[in-house]
């Protein structure tokens, strides 16, 4: 059997590690028999595993979503990571990932097609595999819900494509993340997730965040991850994300232009799919 790289199947241990030693204690001063030992180390571990989901829950109410995080928080990153792992296992997904010598040293502005709602969590989850720290920019009502707001910690912006100002704020709120070197920051251009293989138009004000920063663009096929929601629990499904290219010299292109590129990129990796 291969072994994964993605890192997913190591994802429950510390729950089963402290099941077990919660049992350990417990089984040796009740005298348990092995059926009842293994029975209370999967009530413990869902118990375990539940508790983290609600100490998470508490701590994303307290999250002031209107105070901006313009510093890296590890802790928070790190709780944050933690729950993105068990969503991908949860999600069944065995991530393949292509395309690695296109990561460049240092931040980097990330766009990709979108197709499905864990596209950024399977692409936070792969980068992490490299010691990258990345943040995207998000729709207003993901914020509203519970847990997902604690987001809001790990540096990820709120894009309100409604209000051309605060859009603006928030394009130059995730440049001065890549100029502080603080996070690199991903972002979908389509602005939606598309509900077939063929891409939406693209939003190319978004591009003016690589030209405020003056960082070099990446960008990132994801193909797979629009059949999650209809295999899990009962299959597995293969994602695949493909660093396809760098553009380097990004900042100097009219967003025009890195639009058309990134089209013609996205096109030709995901190809016939």
């Amino acid at each position: 059997m291969k072994k994964r790289e993605d890192g997913l199947e190591k994802v429950f241990w510390p729950y089963y590690i402290g099941a077990a030693v919660i049992c350990a204690v417990l089984g040796c001063i009740y005298h348990w028999n092995v059926w009842m030992w293994l029975g209370m180390f999967v009530c413990w571990s869902v118990t375990l595993l539940l508790a983290w989901v609600l100490i998470v829950w508490v701590l994303s109410w307290t999250v002031d979503l209107n105070k901006p995080v313009k510093e890296d928080h590890p802790g928070a990153r790190r709780i944050i990571l933690s729950f993105i792992g068990i969503l991908c296992r949860i999600g069944r997904l065995r991530i393949h990932v292509t395309g690695w010598e296109n990561i460049p040293q240092g931040r980097f502005l990330l766009v990709g097609n979108h197709r499905s709602n864990y596209d950024p969590i399977l692409t936070i989850w792969a980068l992490r595999q490299k010691g990258i720290d990345i943040a995207f920019i998000t729709k207003p009502e993901n914020m509203k819900i519970p847990l997902v707001r604690y987001i809001h910690m790990g540096n990820y912006l709120v894009i309100d494509r409604d209000d051309p100002r605060k859009a603006i704020a928030t394009m130059n709120e995730a440049a001065e993340l890549l100029k502080n070197d603080v996070v690199s920051v991903g972002v979908y251009p389509e602005g939606t997730r598309s509900r077939g293989r063929a891409m939406v138009p693209f939003h190319n004000a978004i591009f003016k965040i690589a030209q405020k920063a003056k960082v070099p663009m990446v960008v990132a096929a994801v193909t797979g991850t629009e059949n999650i929601a209809h295999n899990m629990p009962w299959r597995h499904t293969d994602v695949y994300l493909n660093f396809c290219a760098c553009l380097p010299d990004a900042a100097a292109m009219s967003t025009k232009d890195m639009s058309q590129q990134t089209q013609e990129l996205l096109t030709a990796a995901m190809g016939d799919d």
